[in-house]
């Protein structure tokens, strides 16, 4: 029986590319004291109307309810978001960064913009836009079939 060399793949070979990029991230995320997850989470606020449902935070990352909680509590304790119950649900919580944690989401979007940059080195503005394009059209791909 012949063995398929699973690193030749191509769903391999994007999970690989993630999995180092976000061991760069974390590296550079070190200073300010941010597991991953951290990270993740302040990050979304770029990504999400404000303020935003814990709900929401929920159903943009790949990450269970009980992780997502345990995550905002110590955000929270830091003092860089703020949970406000709804009045109309009182089971659901607005989110949003505090002043401190606004001052750090520019820090990770200068962190994540350098790593962007170290991602595409060496590659010309052709490539970059290519890669791109072909990234989308994997993203679509991956979406079509969760359909």
């Amino acid at each position: 029986m012949t063995k398929t060399n699973l690193t030749n793949l191509l769903c391999y070979k994007l999970f690989n590319v993630v999995k180092v990029n976000e061991q760069l991230i974390d590296r550079a995320m070190e200073p300010f004291h941010l597991s991953r997850t951290q990270w993740k989470v302040m990050a979304r606020f770029n990504f999400l109307a404000l303020p935003c449902t814990q709900q929401q935070l929920l159903t943009s990352m790949s990450i269970d309810r009980a992780h997502l909680t345990r995550t905002l509590d110590q955000l929270e304790q830091r003092g860089l978001i703020v949970r406000e119950r709804l009045a109309s649900d009182k089971r659901a919580y607005n989110v949003f960064p505090t002043k401190d944690g606004i001052r750090l989401l520019k820090k990770i979007e200068q962190i994540l913009q350098a790593e962007s940059h170290s991602l595409a080195r060496g590659l010309s503005q052709k490539e970059k836009s290519m890669l791109g394009k072909l990234l989308d059209r994997v993203a679509s791909n991956i979406l079509e079939e969760l359909k």
